[in-house]
């Protein structure tokens, strides 16, 4: 028998044990591994040599099947906790600290992790961690230190395009708790001669805290650029089969002539983890869908049902809402397009505009028009 054999294979176990000890430690606090002893950091670069250890950035770890079952915003966020264990000062911002705030950001933003710093201790951007200069205030957030939610959302809005950014900023203001105006104030406080500080307060103007779901935002983002006619939100009905309770609708529109039309955005968090955490199987929860829907057209309203398909299909998304007699405004539609046309952050298309005050004001005294009514002020 070869000892020599025998006591690799022992201390190769031992490793293993030791390794699979550290990474449960790490998966149950949600971030990847680091270590600051040298013996297990060189332990790590050999597994990743070997392909059994996976490294998504310089010193952060991870089991390759536990990383990939990872969706792309779970595993910005350990990196981001890995990071914050190497680097106990570090200070996140912009998209980085706004999926630690839980704001909708988009999963190619997420690419880069957007580090604070300082005039005194500026380094360059490298690799996939961007660097800005911000203000001092910080806030811990789930253990980790990023921005203000105020700050976060300005320094996302300012680079977001219209659909993204109005998903941000409904959740910004369903969070802080604030108003539109409160936030306006602090945008210009973070100073006027930022790059897209109109772009951020343009996007803000539209922000409405009612807005449940990435889907709900994006969907009302597209009215706006179309020139819908916006619909009243999460709008409480009462059951027919027992007025005592209610079903709440998405969006509710109330036509010239008084009719209805109901509207759902079938998004697939209408059925996720915290459905079935309940302990109700997906076959319930569909059961459940279709009785409800079944209720919803003893109101006798249209039921328009918008899908992420319609949302990234503009004219199908058009299309549906015409069918359905959504009253739509071409000149607003029209000047929307102009702006995209110009704006040049926009890739031409209605979905990525910046809109302007002015035009924001416009559309507003449209609506008024159409309702027959003075909007109800939510600033």
């Amino acid at each position: 028998m070869d000892l020599h054999a025998n006591d690799w294979t022992a201390m190769s176990k031992a490793n293993d044990q030791v390794l699979a000890d550290l990474f449960k430690v790490a998966e149950q606090e949600g971030s990847c591994l680091v270590s600051d002893d040298p013996a297990i950091r060189a332990l790590l670069n050999r597994r990743v040599s070997s392909g059994s250890v996976v490294r998504p950035m310089r010193s952060l770890f991870a089991r390759p099947e536990y990383w990939h079952a990872l969706r792309p915003d779970q595993q910005a966020l350990h990196i981001v906790r890995g990071l914050q264990k190497l680097h106990p000062d570090m200070v996140f911002c912009h998209e980085t600290a706004g999926l630690v705030w839980g704001l909708p950001i988009s999963y190619p933003r997420l690419a880069t992790i957007h580090v604070a710093t300082t005039l005194e201790k500026r380094r360059r951007s490298e690799g996939s961690i961007a660097r800005h200069i911000v203000g001092d205030d910080v806030q811990v957030v789930d253990g980790i230190t990023v921005t203000p939610l105020a700050r976060t959302t300005f320094d996302c809005l300012r680079t977001s395009p219209f659909t993204e950014g109005l998903a941000i900023a409904d959740r910004a203001l369903a969070l802080s708790g604030s108003n539109r105006r409160a936030m306006h104030a602090a945008f210009r406080e973070f100073g006027t001669h930022r790059l897209g500080i109109n772009r951020a307060i343009g996007i803000m103007s539209y922000a409405d805290p009612r807005s449940e779901s990435w889907l709900e935002s994006a969907a009302r983002a597209l009215m706006i650029t179309q020139g819908f006619a916006l619909p009243d939100l999460q709008v409480e009905l009462p059951r027919p089969d027992d007025p005592q309770r209610t079903y709440r609708v998405d969006y509710l529109w109330t036509l010239p002539g008084g009719s209805k039309v109901i509207g759902e955005a079938d998004g697939i968090s209408k059925y996720d983890d915290n459905a079935f955490g309940l302990g109700r199987s997906a076959i319930q929860i569909l059961a459940e869908e279709q009785h409800r829907e079944a209720e919803l057209t003893l109101y006798g309203a249209p039921i328009l049902r918008i899908s992420p398909e319609d949302v990234l299909k503009p004219q199908q998304f058009v299309d549906k809402l015409t069918r359905y007699g959504i009253p739509r405004s071409e000149r607003v539609a029209t000047e929307i397009k102009r702006l995209a046309s110009v704006s040049p952050q926009s890739k031409l298309t209605y979905t990525e505009v910046a809109v302007s005050q002015e035009t924001i004001e416009g559309f507003l005294r449209t609506q008024q028009l159409w309702n027959g009514t003075q909007l109800e002020d939510r600033a």
